[in-house]
């Protein structure tokens, strides 16, 4: 459980979260508080089916269920994701936080730092940063809670807060919101927040480490509790931050909340500690997605087409795609750039977007055996299409986008969340429409890829039950959102 949360947190909690909240409040930290429903829906549903079923990589999954192109592209998808989210991300943050120390550009910053962080990679930097990426994580995180409870002492506690600024610490935003809607926050759990935590490699391979379900389950549950912490430990102190030095930053300045925060409330010997420990995560996360991206080029796409592919040649072309995966990083981390919203709502905006395509060809791949494959091929297509005009209107000017794509600036597709789920619902019903009339998939199959429906519910096990402890959670989850609300 440790693990999975540890593999979550990142640059984009300590330097995304806070500076969101800062501009638009307690809100932006509000779609950590859905996990109860991701996670739990992993533990009712999918993990057991992967388990059962010994399927490894959902890469795996879709070569089985659907055929070979289906897994490549969904490797491309995952190249893709990794590359506009976690590398771009990342190489920002770290060039955000030297910008605000040392006054370097931004991008000549991302530049610097995406070529060190490749010709480190290349030569073999992997190893001697792999064992401290946990410690860093718990630096953060602990650095993180003393700078919470500094600025709780300093702002008078919660009473003091909520009396300065009530707006900034609700998470009931009104359905129309544009940014952080409650509605359209809740929404994204129920596609983007099962895919990411249910389907994602990177998250499944976690949970697929464990001896069995058991433990698989209860590791869940565990992430599920440490991910209620995020909106108090990210979030909050860039409000109690809007509160003590309110109008101190202002637009694009906001995303440099967490500096602020540390300038003016951790004494010197801290905030250093906390400040390398954040380099050294962000250089280590960015090994991290180099190597993984190109051991995903490597396998996946030339040896799978060449299979006599020289050992010591996959070796040297794997540097030369650390380069290229590097300068397209650096590309995606000038989108973020350019970007006028705020960091951790962009990530989402864009991750949800990234996922809408796939999501239901693969999730009802797995849950129903009516799905065929040219039903598959058709809703990914039409997703693909929604998908590129959905990312589009974000890169445009509002003005312009507004012009040309009105229907997506009404007050119930403004929002991302809003967007996704009423693509997710359209591209379901292509999924099951040309399904319904294309050759069914053969039975063999189907049993080895979609779920079994028994009908038995196991027996319940007492205090150590899964669904005990997902209950628990849900209850803790609801209170959360009630108090916060």
């Amino acid at each position: 459980g440790a693990s999975i949360f540890a593999t979550n947190i990142g640059a984009e909690h300590l330097v995304g979260l806070s500076g969101d909240a800062y501009r638009y409040g307690l809100s932006a930290g509000s779609v950590e508080l859905t996990t109860a429903i991701t996670l739990g829906f992993g533990c009712a549903i999918l993990f057991p089916y992967y388990m059962k079923n010994k399927i490894f990589t959902i890469p795996e999954f879709l070569e089985i269920r659907y055929n070979r192109h289906a897994r490549i592209f969904f490797s491309g998808l995952m190249l893709v994701i990794s590359i506009m989210t976690k590398l771009a991300f990342t190489l920002f943050a770290g060039a955000l936080v030297l910008n605000s120390l040392l006054g370097w550009n931004i991008m000549t910053t991302v530049v610097y730092i995406g070529i060190a962080v490749a010709i480190f990679t290349m030569i073999g930097g992997f190893t001697a940063v792999a064992y401290t990426d946990a410690i860093q994580v718990v630096i953060m995180i602990g650095g993180a809670a003393v700078m919470l409870f500094f600025g709780l002492d300093k702002i008078g506690g919660w009473d003091g807060l909520a009396a300065k600024v009530p707006e900034m610490i609700s998470i009931g935003k009104p359905y129309d919101d544009a940014i952080y809607p409650f509605w359209g926050i809740l929404a994204t759990a129920f596609y983007a927040g099962i895919f990411y935590w249910g389907i994602d490699q990177v998250n499944v391979q976690r949970v697929l480490a464990a001896p069995d379900i058991k433990e698989a389950r209860r590791g869940a549950m565990f992430a599920t509790l440490l991910k209620l912490s995020p909106i108090f430990l990210f979030a909050l102190p860039g409000v109690i931050a809007y509160a003590l030095f309110p109008g101190e930053l202002e637009g694009d300045a906001t995303r440099q909340t967490f500096i602020l925060l540390l300038n003016k409330l951790l004494p010197a010997g801290l905030r250093g500690l906390l400040l390398a420990s954040l380099m050294a995560a962000l250089v280590t996360s960015l090994i991290a997605v180099l190597n993984s991206v190109s051991t995903l080029v490597v396998r996946d796409f030339i040896v799978e087409f060449s299979p006599n592919y020289p050992e010591r040649k996959q070796v040297t072309l794997g540097r030369f795609i650390i380069l290229i995966v590097t300068f397209l990083g650096i590309g995606a981390a000038y989108l973020v750039y350019r970007n006028e919203e705020g960091l951790y709502k962009y990530l989402q905006t864009i991750t949800a977007y990234l996922v809408i395509p796939v999501f239901p060809a693969i999730f009802f791949g797995i849950v129903s055996r009516k799905v065929t494959l040219k039903g598959a091929m058709a809703s990914v297509i039409f997703g693909i299409i929604l998908a590129t005009i959905f990312v589009t209107d974000q890169l445009m000017g509002p003005d312009t986008a507004k012009e040309i794509f009105p229907v997506l600036h009404h007050k119930l597709t403004l929002n991302f969340g809003y967007r996704g789920l009423w693509a997710e619902i359209l591209i379901t019903c292509v999924l099951f429409a040309v399904s319904a009339f294309t050759a069914k998939t053969a039975p063999d199959k189907l049993e080895k890829t979609t779920i079994n429906y028994s009908g038995r519910i196991s027996r319940f096990e007492g205090i150590s039950d899964w669904r005990l402890h997902l209950g628990l959670l849900a209850i803790v989850t609801l209170c959360i959102y009630i108090w916060l609300y």
